[in-house]
């Protein structure tokens, strides 16, 4: 025989073996890792009814307004609906308002608007309290951009 065809014989044994040592099959601690791996995705898809909402508690902000002043909400999602709601509004230094805010409608508003959502289960259809306009629109895109990463 050509030695030519001898070595291209052996290059493809190599080649082969090689193959076939390193596409084993998973050893039995891969394998558990992988069901592992399993159950934590069917455990999310279970959580989660499909088009719906992830339990938990999720967070939104609403963009700054012309003085620099932001709501921050909390929603806690229970079985695909929302079952609490917690808003605050902050001050361009990062304070939360409080009593010293001098426009008290405002921080009256909140309780409103949470019990509306969880009424209404839309921040859409949330609507405006007289007198605290500014602070209804923060409240419905904090709430918009909470129900975004329960999706």
């Amino acid at each position: 025989m050509n030695r030519t065809v001898i070595w291209l014989l052996i290059i493809v044994v190599v080649v082969v073996g090689l193959f076939l040592i390193f596409r084993r099959p998973p050893g039995k601690d891969e394998m558990k890792e992988q069901a592992e791996d399993l159950e934590e995705k069917t455990e999310d898809l279970t959580k989660r009814p499909e088009g719906g909402l992830t339990d938990g508690t999720f967070n939104g902000r609403s963009d700054t307004d012309d003085h620099d002043n932001y709501g921050s909400i909390d929603i806690k999602i229970e079985n695909n609906k929302i079952t609490n709601a917690s808003y605050t509004e902050y001050l361009d230094t990062g304070e939360p308002k409080g009593a010293d805010y001098p426009y008290q409608v405002a921080l009256e508003a909140f309780p409103k608007l949470e019990e509306q959502l969880i009424d209404k289960q839309d921040p859409d259809e949330v609507d405006d309290i007289a007198g605290a306009t500014g602070t209804s629109e923060k409240f419905r895109v904090a709430a918009k951009r909470a129900l975004e990463k329960a999706k």
